[in-house]
């Protein structure tokens, strides 16, 4: 397996041109399906201009809202828990029978992936985490990141309120904030307590890639891009000067990188 990208700063980095715009005719000929996964708070429409682009040159995909959020917030409840969202995406990718997947997920939709890995490994190519946690087996989200009041939310039976989008992650369009005011909404807790459970070692057979959003050196997912930059089981890593929420603020460059890891 072969790094194809290893960019350490930002004095890397190419124009939007240059970063591996979508080539002509290398495409997936519906052999392979993308299936994009989102992170808390979201739901599938966070890909909705992504996932056009993706269309738009070839590739078949797939972007399924998990229990409580989107267009399925009305199913919100205390008991959803990550569990839930991996059968979420297990049974997605199972009804629909897909196969020879490359599965993205983004921040919280990394939790969500790994769990996914240790049940259908056999349907997926590639696996990308987007910004996203890489957790080993028995870590949750708030091992992660220390986070002492989503437990306290946990134990309480109450969902964790989305952030503010502007101050966290550097939303100011002011067409984005009000297409988010309606669609951002609360996020099952236990989902963030629950530990991942059997993911002890990274499968051999699928490809691995790491995509950080790096506008924010000290974010929670350094860690991560760091460790997969070390690790030979990852063929593809890149550093992107943007800031998480990139799937909005520049659908271009997140369908064009993802489109490179998808053809690993």
């Amino acid at each position: 397996m072969t790094r194809l990208t290893r960019l350490c700063g930002f004095d890397d980095v190419k124009p939007q041109n240059a970063m591996g715009q979508i080539e002509e005719g290398r495409l997936t000929d519906g052999k392979g399906t993308i299936v994009l996964v989102h992170g808390a708070w979201f739901g599938g429409w966070v890909w909705r201009d992504v996932a056009r682009l993706l269309r738009a040159e070839g590739f078949d995909v797939t972007t399924p809202t998990m229990s409580g959020l989107g267009e399925r917030r009305h199913q919100l409840t205390s008991e959803i828990d990550l569990s839930t969202h991996t059968d979420d995406i297990v049974n997605h990718i199972e009804m629909e029978d897909l196969r020879d997947v490359t599965l993205v997920g983004w921040s919280y939709g990394g939790m969500v992936a790994n769990g996914v890995l240790t049940r259908v490994k056999d349907r997926i190519r590639t696996l990308v985490y987007f910004d996203a946690f890489d957790p080993k087996d028995g870590e949750s989200l708030a091992d992660l990141v220390n986070a002492q009041p989503v437990r306290d939310m946990a134990l309480a039976g109450q969902p964790v309120p989305p952030p503010d989008l502007a101050q966290r992650w550097n939303v100011t369009d002011e067409t984005l904030l009000a297409l988010c005011a309606d669609r951002v909404g609360p996020h099952p807790a236990k989902t963030m307590t629950e530990p991942v459970k059997g993911f002890r070692e990274r499968p051999q057979g699928v490809n691995y890639a790491y995509v950080w959003c790096g506008a924010n050196p000290a974010s929670s997912f350094a860690k991560f891009y760091e460790r997969a930059s070390k690790d030979p089981q990852f063929a593809f890593v890149e550093r992107l000067p943007h800031d998480h929420v990139v799937a909005l603020t520049d659908p271009q460059v997140s369908a064009d990188v993802i489109a490179k890891a998808a053809r690993l």
